[in-house]
């Protein structure tokens, strides 16, 4: 009778679940139709007026020379222990001491984390890793390959191939959930968490059924489920969107000294004009949406989110909507005038905030700051403050 009541109680709360989960698809397969639809439009539009240029693009056969800076640090390779896949990295800084491992997202790779490398070096052990399917990495061709557990084993299999056992995880946009998850699988692996630009996984979700305007602004993330559409798209007029995705005047890097170059853009263009390298990159996207729903623990790791205030791929507001999320010790920052490719847009302020939430000189009892770096402050740290351990 007990098990009976027991499961009565429960019912209201399971299809209270079942219905947000049929809501959610519905927002998110809703959302890649119309998307879809105006792709579309777009592709025969310019490909009737050119066919040659819309349906033209480039697979680059050599790595750009900023791909292979020795400066940067020292390019690696490794092979996890559950996976067999081999990795590559590029590392800077003595391997004895503490791990600072970095976490890109899409579409970049290693190189996005050029500027960290070189800074934290001096007291770190600085790795940037290119993930499963990215950069010089292994990239397995079936969506399965790119489940949520899968990736998190990656992570946990660098951390012990690189001789250590704990690190500080930096994650920017999928690198960035990625480095959530795995602080909630695997806390005691994580010393401290810092993240850019990238949501708690259930203050997504929130964020979406709350604000439909999130989906409007990252519809993108929704028309990367559909099959090939995505990738073609991608590959127009010699990878069109790519470049504008990081380059654009809508979503692109906006500090003018740090706008990417041509030739650092091929950095970027590099792998990802390879037979199979879009899909393999848009496959994080189509496992990583699908766990939106079900990972709604705290973070009980001390933490520091980083947030673009000029962020048009995610929607304002949603670092603050982190906040319930984390349990342990928290800093939240906002940078003005500054895009979603924020330790790219604003490297020396990232770079501040980084060593400040390191040798604790951040308050972080739970508080958020806004706009956190005056002029002056800003100015120290392109004049490159000295800090040691």
């Amino acid at each position: 009778m007990s098990r009976y009541l027991m499961h009565l109680l429960l019912f209201p709360t399971r299809v209270s679940l079942c219905f947000l989960s049929l809501l959610y698809w519905i927002v998110v397969y809703g959302t890649a139709a119309i998307t879809a639809c105006l792709v579309l439009i777009r592709i025969i539009w310019n490909g009737f007026w050119d066919p040659y240029g819309t349906f033209h693009w480039t697979v680059r056969q050599q790595p750009p020379a900023c791909l292979r800076d020795p400066a940067l640090g020292k390019h690696a390779y490794l092979y996890g222990r559950s996976s067999g896949l081999r990795f590559h990295y590029v590392t800077k800084g003595d391997h004895r001491k503490p791990l600072m491992l970095f976490l890109h997202g899409f579409p970049e790779n290693w190189y996005s984390w050029r500027y960290q490398l070189v800074e934290f070096s001096r007291c770190y052990h600085t790795v940037a890793l290119d993930l499963r399917g990215c950069g010089n990495s292994d990239a397995p061709s079936q969506l399965e390959d790119y489940s949520l557990e899968k990736l998190l084993y990656d992570i946990r299999d660098t951390i012990d191939e690189l001789g250590h056992t704990s690190c500080i995880l930096v994650g920017h946009d999928w690198g960035g959930m990625l480095a959530w998850h795995f602080a909630l699988e695997r806390p005691d692996m994580v010393q401290r968490l810092v993240i850019m630009n990238a949501p708690h996984p259930a203050s997504w979700l929130d964020a979406v059924l709350r604000r439909p305007s999130q989906l409007l602004r990252s519809g993108h993330a929704c028309f990367f489920q559909l099959p090939f559409l995505p990738e073609i798209a991608l590959s127009l007029e010699d990878f069109k969107l790519v470049r504008s995705m990081l380059c654009g005047g809508r979503v692109g890097i906006r500090n003018r000294a740090r706008r990417l170059t041509e030739a650092q853009l091929e950095g970027y263009l590099y792998r990802l004009s390879h037979p199979g390298a879009l899909t393999a990159s848009l496959n994080y996207y189509r496992s990583l949406l699908s766990n939106t729903l079900y990972k709604h623990q705290d973070v009980a790791v001390t933490s520091m989110l980083i947030w673009g205030e000029e962020d048009n791929i995610l929607v304002e507001g949603m670092s603050g909507g982190t906040r319930p999320y984390i349990r342990g010790p928290v800093v939240v920052h906002t940078i003005p005038d500054c895009s979603h490719w924020v330790q790219q847009d604003q490297p020396e302020v990232v770079n501040n905030l980084l060593w400040d939430f390191l040798l604790d000189r951040d308050s972080i009892s739970n508080h958020t700051t806004h706009g956190l770096f005056s002029n002056a402050s800003a100015s120290g740290a392109l004049n490159g403050d000295s800090r040691n351990l």
